[in-house]
């Protein structure tokens, strides 16, 4: 009985073994994606995976900063239409979507808002991510675009429909007692 493996199928395993896990990261969305993320931590860029059906309005600054402590948010006193203190930080992804900065914001110690800025290239990922975890959007005519809503007890996700090329992509949460 012969149990040796001829050359050319070790030869072309080999090549499988190799070229495989290569052609996913390099052709398809998901390993771009994988990729993008990985690049993003190799870099110091720090995972922001919040559970946004958790948010709330008595939601405590240093309750939810606290879980992330591996970033770092700059706070600031800074009274604007979404709150008076803000809360800001660079990011690499929002639960596992490449992203760039997420931004926090308290009134009198409520949590009024939250903004991801995440990277356009994902949007329809995150879309279908959202859709998956909450169900179907509703569909909001803003100026000349679509805004997608989520709403929830304790607010509305809010997501644009398509993206505008004068607007960084961007997701938000608002509270509904804001």
């Amino acid at each position: 009985m012969n149990l040796k493996l001829p050359k050319t199928y070790k030869l072309i395993l080999a090549m499988c073994v190799v070229a495989g896990p290569f052609i996913w990261l390099v052709l398809t969305e998901d390993g771009k994606r994988r990729s993008d993320l990985f690049l993003l931590h190799l870099l110091g860029h720090q995972p922001f995976n919040l559970a946004v059906a958790n948010l709330r309005p008595g939601l405590e600054e240093t309750t939810l900063l606290s879980q992330f402590s591996r970033i770092e948010f700059t706070c600031v006193d800074q009274p604007g239409p979404l709150g008076s203190r803000r809360c800001a930080a660079e990011i690499g992804s929002f639960n596992g979507v490449p992203a760039r900065s997420a931004e926090l914001y308290w009134d009198e110690g409520r949590l009024n808002a939250v903004r991801i800025d995440y990277r356009g290239r994902w949007h329809q990922v995150l879309l279908d991510e959202l859709r998956k975890r909450h169900g179907p959007p509703r569909r909001d005519g803003v100026g000349s675009g679509v805004v997608l809503a989520w709403r929830s007890e304790a607010g509305m996700l809010l997501l644009p429909e398509t993206l505008a090329a004068d607007e960084p992509p961007a997701l938000m949460w608002i509270s509904a007692q804001g």
